[in-house]
């Protein structure tokens, strides 16, 4: 039987246990003696947040491009005849991001040396922050940061960039209710908050992947719906997500009116509709 979809998902299962097991590679090579991880963490998350750069730029549009760096909201006229931001804003600039998705075919850039660079908000499709090892304290700095740097982009009405924490593993102690634990965190980040600043996935690849459904598809209204997608022996699930999201900014008709988002990943069906509900965000 020919399953629909089943090659995209075996070819996208592939590649992202390559990009697992290299990530492990460095484990191999430089270990840290007893205890889990290499004996150079800085170089480890520099090597990890390249893992999945590489990927992204093996399989987005060549208009866009995966890069680490700045945003910088300049208060400047916007068009031709916009001064908005020069009389209600002031310079401002991002914490430094692991993994800026920038449109460079369509817009400029202030400084760029290999992967590194400092972008205005106007072309930024995504924002993702990427960990080695999640762990619980990690969560809600993450958040805020993440927010903060999604702010820069409210441009007129042009959608937020696609907001991501993406680690590789989990480090939760002996935790057995991560699961509401995780959700509890993002809901005190979030509740009574602006919508489109609350992260739209948290994935962990081996593990689980947190998912925010649109604001249409929320069966409370003025309520963020979450769900729960478990990515055990599933790894294809959490990069396809990943592509998908990105796309489908990219393709929103509020920045590319004209082309249709083609048909690029595939899920299960039931993957995210029949999903589990972890709890609802008050906006």
């Amino acid at each position: 039987m020919n399953e629909k979809g089943k090659r995209v998902r075996e070819f996208f299962e592939i590649e992202a246990k390559s990009i697992y097991q290299r990530y492990k590679s460095i484990e191999k090579l430089l270990p840290k003696g007893d205890t889990k991880g290499s004996a150079h963490s800085s170089e480890e998350g520099r090597f990890v947040e390249s893992l999945i750069r590489d990927f992204l730029n093996k399989h987005l549009p060549k208009n866009l491009e995966a890069l680490s760096g700045f945003i910088l909201k300049p208060s400047t006229k916007t068009g031709m005849s916009d001064l908005e931001r020069v009389e209600n804003e002031y310079d401002e600039h991002s914490s430094q991001i692991d993994i800026i998705v920038y449109d460079t075919a369509q817009f400029p850039i202030y400084e760029r040396f290999e992967e590194f660079c400092v972008v205005p908000p106007d072309g930024v499709i995504a924002i993702i922050s990427v960990k080695k090892t999640l762990r619980y304290r990690d969560i809600e700095p993450e958040l805020e940061s993440l927010s903060k740097n999604a702010k820069l982009c409210k441009i007129n009405n042009n959608r937020i960039p696609f907001l991501c924490l993406l680690s590789f593993t989990y480090d939760f102690g002996k935790s057995k209710n991560y699961k509401t634990t995780i959700f509890k965190k993002i809901k005190k980040k979030y509740e009574k908050k602006d919508f489109e600043l609350m992260i739209n996935e948290l994935t962990i690849l081996d593990l689980c992947m947190f998912f925010k459904f649109r604001k249409e598809d929320s069966d409370k209204d003025e309520n963020a719906k979450y769900v729960l997608i478990d990515l055990e022996n599933k790894f294809h699930i959490g990069i396809q997500r990943l592509l998908q999201s990105i796309l489908g900014v990219y393709y929103n008709k509020s920045i590319n009116s004209n082309i249709e988002r083609p048909g690029y990943v595939s899920f299960e069906k039931g993957t995210f509709g029949g999903a589990t509900t972890i709890g609802y965000i008050k906006y």
